[in-house]
């Protein structure tokens, strides 16, 4: 398994590494937002921004 990082690349050969990887992708993917919801949010984020706060 390969994971992309900011400054490179981490490639994972132990099952228990790519099994706690798979674990935090399943975690965070749980209570990302997608779609409409996550626009939405982007949206407001970036109204926050422009208003200074």
């Amino acid at each position: 398994m390969t994971v992309e990082l900011v400054s490179g690349y981490l490639n994972l050969t132990q099952p228990h590494e790519v099994r706690m990887y798979a674990q935090a992708f399943a975690e965070l993917s749980s209570i990302a937002l997608y779609g409409p919801l996550a626009k939405e949010l982007v949206q407001a984020a970036a109204g926050t921004y422009d208003s200074g706060f």
